[in-house]
């Protein structure tokens, strides 16, 4: 039996990590939504979903007319795309108000939530976030504070 060289594993290894075997595609019809102390939320780029990039994910939130997401913080960063809606995120001791068409940015380790300030429509937000690669050199973390709910009144 003949045994590998350290040389031609690493070469191996090297090779197989180039080599991607997710999906390209991920339809509308296949978007799985679940709920969580966040809210509801549907990971289209992870490992679930089978778009499975290496450095970063995206995950679409919806937060229901007159609620917010659960207060929390990660290890990672992350900007949002607002698709639907108007309201605002608490970041740290700053509110920043929002817009369909704005982006903002959660930096790592500060507390956050989403805020949806319409009572009669939802918003929704397209996030990219750097959980993968996170994950990968083993320091994520999120930690929740509080679950999602009914937003304080909105000014």
């Amino acid at each position: 039996m003949e045994h590998k060289t350290f040389y031609q594993s690493l070469m191996e290894r090297q090779a197989e990590s180039r080599q991607y075997k997710g999906k390209l595609l991920l339809k509308k019809k296949d978007i799985q939504w679940h709920v969580s102390p966040q809210g509801k939320n549907a990971a289209v780029v992870d490992t679930t979903s089978g778009l499975s990039a290496k450095t970063f994910g995206m995950v679409l939130t919806e937060i229901p007319a007159g609620a917010q997401s659960g207060l929390h913080k990660h290890t990672f960063e992350a900007v949002a795309y607002v698709l639907e809606g108007e309201g605002y995120d608490l970041i740290g001791d700053e509110r920043i108000d929002w817009e369909a068409g704005d982006f903002f940015y959660m930096p790592p380790n500060v507390n956050h939530r989403h805020v949806n300030k319409d009572p009669a429509k939802p918003a929704r937000l397209l996030q990219v976030e750097a959980w993968p690669l996170m994950i990968y050199l083993g320091i994520s973390e999120l930690v929740q504070q509080e679950g999602a709910g009914k937003a304080p009144i909105a000014k």
